[in-house]
């Protein structure tokens, strides 16, 4: 998509699991409308699908993990440890809670290795400060005191992932595992949400004309598409495309939806003859795909009015 928000519906998707939707912090205050669902069964497996511009994919390479433990032996062993592990890791020591907040505030960090049992102040009591600057960062308890007792409060407090230290060099390959998939989870789910956040702002800002069909009728047109054809929102929901279009015009997609069913588009990409209230004619490209809309198939689609191009009469 261009940066006016001019051009086709983007072919790029991020995808998270309604599980991890319910589960992530970012989703205390956002809902995820308008999405795409696929589904291998139960409800827990199901996706959620965001459109994402093309210019916003981006592979973030390097993970740089923050190791708190109050024994600098033990920080040099898990930094050489790790990072002939995994050559993408680069591994910082602190030795206490304050220099590792104090880390926090001045570098990018992908993911917190912390000790429990510590002077001062324990692993959980740094992980309840780190969560409450840093909600998404994630956060791996890696302590020689392991119980129940600690894992629940662990679990409790937001942690990532828990493991009890074990002698030799394997537990360091475990460790290099789970690390590298609480960092690649973070970083769907932040590509993820900032699609979203594009993808509303496509929606709700009027950055294009979005409409949802379902049933043959408008369930959803927003501000933008109804003052391109003239109308307002009210005037459109519940009527057919065909209100939209040109009775002459019967080869664009509106057309195929009067005659197709569900899932039939997965995906499209049109030119159509639109027709204003006031009987001007148009040319308008619009390009989307299936949805899931209130639990429901329906069809999403991306309106873009032609410049220069009027539709000609016959």
């Amino acid at each position: 998509m261009t940066t006016d928000g001019s051009a086709a519906f983007p072919t790029e998707t991020v995808e998270l699991s309604r599980s991890s939707i319910r589960g992530s912090p970012r989703a205390s205050n956002r809902n995820v409308p308008l999405l795409r669902t696929q589904s291998s069964g139960s409800t827990e497996d199901a996706y959620t699908e965001v459109p994402v511009p093309l210019a916003k994919m981006q592979d973030t390479q390097g993970i740089r993990v923050l190791h708190v433990d109050d024994d600098p032996q033990i920080g040099e062993l898990l930094q050489t440890f790790l990072e002939r592990i995994n050559d993408d890791f680069t591994v910082v020591t602190e030795t206490s809670a304050v220099a590792a907040m104090d880390h926090l505030r001045e570098s990018r960090i992908d993911c917190i290795v912390s000790d429990y049992q510590m002077p001062n102040m324990d692993g959980l009591e740094f992980l309840e400060i780190v969560r409450e600057q840093y909600t998404d960062v994630p956060f791996i308890l890696f302590t020689g005191q392991g119980s129940e007792e600690i894992a629940s409060d662990a679990i409790a407090a937001g942690v990532t992932d828990y493991m009890q230290k074990e002698t030799g060099t394997d537990q360091y390959e475990v460790l290099a595992n789970r690390v590298e998939n609480a960092v690649s989870q973070s970083r769907t789910e932040e590509q993820f949400w900032n699609a979203l956040s594009w993808y509303q702002r496509l929606v709700e800002q009027e950055i294009a004309g979005v409409c949802i069909v379902q049933d043959r009728e408008f369930a959803y047109v927003n501000q933008k598409l109804a003052e391109m054809f003239g109308y307002t929102q009210c005037e459109l929901m519940g009527e057919s495309p065909a209100r939209i279009t040109a009775t002459d015009d019967q080869n664009w997609f509106f057309g195929q939806l009067e005659s197709g069913g569900e899932g039939d588009l997965e995906s499209f990409d049109s030119t159509f003859t639109g027709v204003r209230a006031d009987g001007e004619r148009l040319t308008v490209e619009v390009s989307g795909g299936d949805i899931e809309y209130d639990g429901a198939p329906a069809w999403i689609g991306v309106l873009r009015a032609v410049d220069g191009c009027p539709a000609v009469d016959e």
